[in-house]
């Protein structure tokens, strides 16, 4: 029950957000052309099957899907998936609306990617979608992730709600775009540690941070890692 209300609080979230105008407009953030490259790299998998978690209104997944990829998109988002049809009606058949611990497939993924969609939640939850994905990627497939990092300065009125041993943290904001939704903020060793039963790394993790503008203050830091399904 805790997990379906925390889904909805999501749902209801996002779809305010998009109401609003987030990411319209936007470019693709530059992992994307990470993620292309090395797909293209490794072109029997660049070939197979795709899942992007938290596909949103497009902002990174069309460009992704533009260079090639067979990409299914997933979203908690009705409003978020509404608006990418009406702007991309060639791509209605590939976009699922649905809650990823919901959704079901009959074969496996080639590769998975989930930008800023993991870290929703208590360090359970997030725990939760990375053995979810490790269900759903076939053995030598690709998890593609961004997740935020522990070392960014939270900005929005917030509760620290959880703690781990290992330097990850959890908020429950009190007021901007996500407010009443937990958050985790992960550690580099707490995101190794999670990935490890299912996960090895293909290539280093890397920590982006950036500062944010005035009158913003501080900076927002974020992992971006690529790891093959063992």
């Amino acid at each position: 029950m805790g997990g379906d209300i925390e889904s909805g609080r999501v749902s209801r979230s996002w779809d305010d957000e998009y109401c609003r105008g987030r990411y319209r407009d936007e470019p693709p953030i530059p992992f994307v052309g990470r993620i292309v490259d090395i797909l293209r790299d490794q072109p029997e998998i660049m070939r197979g099957r795709g899942l992007y978690v938290g596909c949103g209104n497009g902002r990174n997944y069309v460009p992704l899907v533009d260079a090639g990829l067979r990409l299914i998109g997933l979203d908690v988002s009705k409003e978020a998936i509404a608006q990418l049809r009406a702007g991309h009606p060639h791509l209605t058949p590939d976009l699922v609306r649905a809650d990823f611990h919901d959704f079901q497939s009959e074969l496996p993924f080639d590769y998975i990617v989930a930008i800023q969609v993991f870290q929703h939640g208590i360090a359970a939850a997030v725990r939760s979608k990375f053995a979810r994905a490790a269900k759903l990627l076939r053995r030598g497939g690709l998890l593609f992730v961004r997740v935020n990092s522990a070392s960014t300065d939270v900005y929005h009125s917030h509760r620290v709600v959880e703690r781990g041993d290992r330097g990850g943290f959890t908020v429950r904001y009190d007021e901007g775009p996500k407010r009443g939704l937990a958050i985790r903020f992960l550690s580099l060793r707490e995101l190794r540690e999670t990935l490890d039963p299912w996960f090895t790394p293909l290539v280093p993790t890397r920590e982006q941070v950036a500062s944010r503008t005035s009158p913003q203050r501080g900076s927002w830091a974020q992992w971006e890692g690529v790891w093959v399904r063992r």
